[in-house]
């Protein structure tokens, strides 16, 4: 296979370039050899990959064919690489290993491939894949090769990147391995304070004595919104920044014109104007503000310690407080160490989180918050399509949390036409059930849901919600009256047109149904609450009933025998509750498979 020369007409073949009317209709319909050659050059020529065919009969191997793509890839038109070497692609950062590789495989009649850089036309170093294999004539000799190339540089450079991000990784893997080995199972020791305590004070007392026995003394405070103070509610080896001091004032510093005068805070108790020269406050201030942990020189004769690291306790945007750590260490805290201490502070926020909740159930003296919003996205939703919604409860068995509401119908059109008719943006309708002639239930979700975070992160429980086209009348009850005021603050500040209704601090509430709630809920499944909640929410237990199984699996996404499974499953673990009310409430009760 000596027929030389370049698809494009170059040097080495006089003969014009096929025309695809030659191709296509040959003149003689018996030249069929002719045509099938026609087919195969216009094939090459066309090809996607550089197409090379050098002369294996010649010493220098010179090319005899380059196809367009060739140029494309190279730069070098036919016209120039026809009659040379190939090895004019080679320069300065081209390895000997690869060429090495192609000159053997030619010396012994092999196809290879391999990676190599190359040198565009424009100076410019590529990566080209090149595969290169003989073609022998009838008689079993190499007459020609032909060679391919691609260029595979943006997979090269993702390669190097990849191999150098896992270089990264398993270099902070190791510093974190070290970094943990020096903390000397602080973290563990944390952790198990938290996931073992049943109150708030046990967990605080409990943290600060296990930190104490890395550290050189620690302290733990409740944030006060009203009076930008942190109260010490533990502490040990005497660190409670200065003395016997039992608040920690992290307010920002007076500015020209409201500092303190003369007769202000005589009382002797910390003021605005202390947080300026004071580095625990300093550091806790800034770590509640930028919500890492920020450190601070310090200098204490009875612990000797050096620094102190401040850990901010966030939940979301729930402020619960801080911890500050002191260390003897010469040096201070590491940098990586910050990291560290800054997830050991979110895992005690946690459990804080936790404990709140279950207290905004069970408790008494918990406060009732009432909003009116206006501009949550529901409001427009009940507004276009002219209903009042009414809140029914939360599922968790979708990709994102959706919420059941009522809709009354007024007879102009039913709910299913009005709510299929309008489009919120971020606002989700998965199922619209009708359970009678008057209502229905109503299945959303928002995409990013602005409300029902931030009365979990305080620790608050969704009480009830009514949602018409003038606004979003809400009611929240939390535990605590410093969570409810720094709930009161996130809430007016994610909402322009939030406003503050009502509230007031509840009576002791009933223990038995939230409780036995509770350990229903632990008991149940996803989707066994989830088909529970809307077979009760829909009427299906109802006689006569407007909805039938096959719509409720509908709206899971199950089958029919799926749904009953699951709800059958809701209902033996409901009725076992009131039977066997001991099995429900032990914690190490098995789950069920469904």
């Amino acid at each position: 296979m000596t027929s030389h020369g370049s698809g494009r007409g170059s040097a080495g073949s006089d003969s014009p370039e096929p025309t695809q009317s030659a191709a296509s209709r040959p003149s003689n319909p018996a030249s069929t050899e002719a045509v099938d050659e026609l087919l195969k050059t216009r094939a090459m020529d066309e090809a996607p990959v550089g197409i090379t065919i050098a002369d294996a009969t010649e010493p220098e191997m010179p090319l005899v064919y380059a196809n367009a793509a060739f140029e494309r890839i190279t730069g070098y038109p036919p016209e120039y690489a026809v009659g040379r070497n190939c090895r004019f692609l080679q320069g300065e950062a081209t390895r000997e290993e690869p060429v090495e590789r192609m000159r053997t495989a030619i010396r012994n009649g092999e196809a290879t491939t391999v990676e190599i850089r190359n040198y565009r036309r424009d100076g410019e170093l590529f990566w080209n894949e090149v595969t290169i294999a003989p073609l022998r004539d009838d008689e079993g000799r190499v007459v020609n090769y032909v060679g391919f190339q691609q260029d595979v540089t943006r997979r090269k450079r993702a390669e190097r990147a990849a191999t150098e991000r896992a270089g990264r990784i398993e270099r902070e893997r190791v510093a974190q391995r070290r970094l943990l080995q020096r903390l000397d199972g602080v973290v563990v020791d944390v952790t198990e304070a938290v996931t073992g305590a049943s109150s708030r004070e046990g967990l605080e007392r409990t943290v600060v004595e296990r930190i104490e026995r890395t550290y050189a003394g620690a302290w733990i405070g409740r944030y006060d919104p009203r009076t930008e103070e942190l109260t010490v509610t533990a502490a040990t080896g005497g660190s409670d920044g200065d003395g016997d001091r039992d608040r920690i004032p992290v307010g920002n510093a007076p500015t020209e014109g409201n500092a303190p005068t003369e007769g202000d805070a005589t009382d002797g108790s910390a003021t605005e104007g202390e947080a300026v020269d004071d580095p625990t406050s300093a550091a806790a201030s800034a770590a509640l503000e930028e919500r890492f942990v920020r450190t601070a020189s310090v200098e204490d004769a009875d612990t000797e310690a050096t620094a102190i690291a401040a850990i901010p306790l966030h939940y979301g945007d729930a402020t619960y407080g801080a911890i500050g750590v002191y260390t003897r260490s010469n040096d201070g805290f590491a940098s990586d160490e910050h990291a560290v201490l800054t997830a050991l502070g979110r895992s005690v926020a946690t459990g804080i989180n936790a404990i709140e909740s279950r207290r905004t159930l069970q408790e008494e003296g918990a406060f009732e918050l009432r909003f009116g919003i206006g501009d949550h996205p529901l409001v427009e939703l009940a507004g276009d399509a002219g209903r009042t919604m009414r809140y029914l409860g939360g599922l968790s068995d979708r990709a994102r949390p959706s919420m059941l509401f009522e809709t009354s119908l007024d007879g102009s059109a039913s709910t299913a036409d009005s709510l299929e008719s309008v489009g919120v943006d971020g606002v989700a309708v998965h199922s619209i059930l009708e359970t009678d002639g008057e209502s229905s239930v109503v299945e959303v979700s928002i995409e990013a849901p602005p409300l029902r975070p931030l009365v979990a992160e305080h620790g608050g429980e969704l009480d009830a919600v009514t949602v018409d086209g003038d606004t979003a009348r809400v009611t929240v009850v939390v535990a605590r009256e410093a969570l409810a005021q720094s709930l009161v603050a996130a809430v007016t500040e994610r909402f322009e047109s939030a406003e503050l209704t009502g509230y007031r601090r509840r009576e002791r509430r009933g223990r038995t149904r939230p409780e036995f709630v509770a350990a229903v809920e632990r008991d149940l499944t996803e989707r066994q609450r989830a088909a529970l909640v809307r077979a009760y929410t829909t009427g299906y237990f109802e006689w006569s009933r407007d909805v039938d199984g096959d719509d409720l699996a509908e709206s899971m996404g199950v089958c029919r025998s799926t749904f009953h499974q699951h709800l059958r499953a809701a209902q033996r673990k409901l009725v076992g509750a009131f039977v066997d009310p001991d099995r429900t409430e032990s914690p190490t009760a098995p789950a069920d498979p469904n």
